[in-house]
Formats: C-alpha cells, structure tokens, sequence
C-alpha cells in the first residue's frame, strides 16, 4: 500500500517537511527556532538590573580610595633636568646699580637683582618676595649691600647671608624710595615728599633726617670737603656742610634736577629737558651748559676727568671739559630706550635702563639673557 501523501500546513513556506528514517514527519533545521537565546537574555538583563546600580554606588568609594592610597604610599619625583631661569628677560627694566667688576649688582622692576661676578661675564638672577620695584642699589667697603625702592621698600644683604627685608615707615602717598648711597661711613636714603634717611655701616638702624616735604629727593651724592648735596624736584640743588643736620638750598631753574657729582672743586647737576649746570668753585655758584639735548638726563658721573650722562632715547654723552663741549657717545647698537644710571667700572662704564650695556674704549658688550656679554 502506498503512503499517503503529506499536504503542508496552512502558512507555511509551502515546502513539505522531509520524511524520517521512522517515517514520522520532523520539522526543518533550516526554520527550527529555540527559546535558550530569550532565556539568556533575560537572565542577563536581571543581573543587570540588580549589579549595575550597585557599580554605581560603589565607584566614588573606589575613586576615593585610589586617591587615598596614592597621597600615602605614592611618592612623586622629578627625574628631568631643572629649568633655569634667564638672567633677563624680554620685559625687564633696571634703575640701579653699584659695586664694581669683581662685585655687580644690578636691580630694578619687580622686584629682581642681578649680580656680575668675574669681570661681569657672570651674571646670576634672583627675585625678591615683596616684588616691588627696586629704584637703586649700594654697597659699603665691607660688603654690605642695601637695596631700596617703592612703597618704603628696604633689603639688606650682609656678605655670606640672605636678603632680609627691612622696609622704612614711609607716609601712604609718595612713598618711593628713590636712591641710596654709601658715603663717609653711612648708609643714606632718599626720596619722595622730603624722605631722608641716614643708618651706620651695617644698616641696622635708621633715623629719618628733617620734616616731610612736597618735593622729591631724586640722589643723593658726596661734594667737597665732606658736603653732602641732594638733587630734588623743581630745580633744587640741597647741600649739607654737617652731615646732613642741616640743610641750604638752591634753585636752578624750574626743571627737576636727577644727579649730580663732584670732582675736586668741579661739580655738574643734570635734570629734566637736557638741563645741565656746572660749579667750579665747590658748589657755592653754578652755571648753566649750552644745550646739547633736549632730553631728560638721568645720571651723571666722573672718573679721572671724564664725564658721562646718560637719559631717555638712548643719551649717552662725554667731556672732560662739562662747561662746554659735550659729545655724542653712543657707538651702534646701544638701546635707544631710556638708561637711569651709569657707573664707572675698570676702563669704562655699566648703563643701566632698558639695557644692561658695558662700555669700554667705545666698544659695546650687551649682557645677553644667558648672563654673559
């Protein structure tokens, strides 16, 4: 008898489904479907559900942890080479400085001090605290060095020892210190409004000299016959014959005076505008120099006859005859900004301003932001 025939199902693929070896119908492997996929993923999402918020909760402790282990077992080095800072820097502006080529030091805006050793080819940078700016700079025969500047600012450097700061009561309007001078076995201040300070070898102790003032004291400088003479606002010219007790004044003109210096009986003053008076009698007379510029001359200083100034766009004058011929100095490539000091140095002259400049038989050395010429 044959075997009946096996008609499809009613929506199926219309293909019969092959015969068993046992002659009962089995269903295609090709569209067999099984339920474990469902059942693993549901499984999976209920752990989830159960896990995945406990995560949550747990890893700000984990994190917390970590950081905790770190702080005390972990410790930090620094294996690299340390960074050194450049001598100077593209912004720096210097006002000061004194000493000579085995001993430079050199300060000015925020606060930094550099220091020349070995002819000035080494130069070395620090950074006072205070940050303030640092207006001018001295140094006694025994190595003592004090720095002054704004706000009633005062450092002081004892040799081998560190920088400790002394600042002097000073009133809360003009209170710049301006300069700072080692003459006949004192340390001297200047200033705004009257300031004057005096202070013995080591600079421990000061005394303020006089009554405050509304007039700048722009230098103070040694005359003849152990005068002392201030350089003030308003064209005055202050001289002392008593150690600074008492005090004459003078007026030259109405432009503020900067410096002034004497040799023997000869002295200059220089100020505002090109103005410049010279005295061949000690100071008692002065007279006033033919213009040889118009711009503000900030220092003057001399050595064996020759004198030098120094001020805004690059001036940088010489004579050794003040009343009257004066020449242009500058050799090529000096700063055209402005230089606040000159300062004899072996066989020529440190300038001091926007450019650190050694100046020696008209040959120009720039000290350079690694500390060498």
């Amino acid at each position: 008898m044959q075997s009946p025939q096996t008609v499809p199902d009613a929506g199926s693929s219309g293909s019969a489904c092959p015969p068993s070896r046992s002659g009962v119908s089995r269903p295609d492997p090709r569209f067999r479907t099984s339920s474990r996929p469902a059942a693993h993923a549901f499984r999976k999402a209920q752990a989830q559900g159960v896990i995945l918020p406990w995560i949550g909760r747990l890893s700000p402790w984990v994190l917390i942890a970590g950081l905790a282990y770190a702080a005390v077992f972990v410790k930090p080095s620094a294996n690299g080479a340390p960074l050194s800072q450049p001598v100077l820097e593209r912004r720096d502006m210097f006002f000061g400085a004194a000493g000579d080529l085995d001993s430079l030091w050199v300060v000015g805006q925020d606060g930094a001090i550099l220091h020349g050793v070995d002819g000035a080819t080494q130069w070395s940078r620090e950074v006072l605290p205070t940050r303030t700016n640092l207006q001018a700079v001295a140094v006694s025969p025994a190595g003592v060095v004090v720095a002054v500047g704004n706000l009633g600012d005062l450092w002081l450097k004892a040799p081998g020892q560190a920088w400790s700061h002394a600042p002097l009561p000073v009133g809360e309007v003009g209170g710049k210190l301006l300069d700072v001078a080692f003459i006949d076995g004192h340390f001297w201040v200047s200033g705004e409004m009257g300031v004057l300070f005096r202070a013995g070898p080591d600079a421990g102790n000061w005394e303020r000299l006089g009554d405050e003032q509304d007039v700048g004291f722009n230098a103070i400088r040694p005359g003849t016959g152990g005068d002392l003479w201030i350089a003030a606002e308003f064209g005055r010219l202050l001289r002392s014959r008593d150690g600074g007790q008492s005090w004459s004044t003078l007026e030259l003109g109405s432009e503020s005076l900067r410096a002034v210096a004497f040799e023997g009986q000869v002295g200059v003053a220089v100020g505002n505008a090109g103005h410049a008076y010279v005295s061949r009698d000690g100071g008692d007379s002065w007279n006033a120099v033919a213009p040889f510029t118009t711009d503000h001359l900030h220092d003057v200083v001399v050595k064996e006859g020759l004198w030098s100034v120094v001020g805004d766009h690059g001036v940088y004058f010489q004579s050794r005859t003040p009343s009257e011929a004066w020449q242009d100095v500058a050799p090529a490539g000096l700063s055209k900004g402005y230089f606040t000091r000159v300062l004899p140095v072996a066989g020529g002259n440190l300038l001091v301003g926007q450019q650190l400049a050694m100046i020696e038989a008209g040959r120009l050395t720039v000290i350079t932001a690694g500390g060498r010429p």
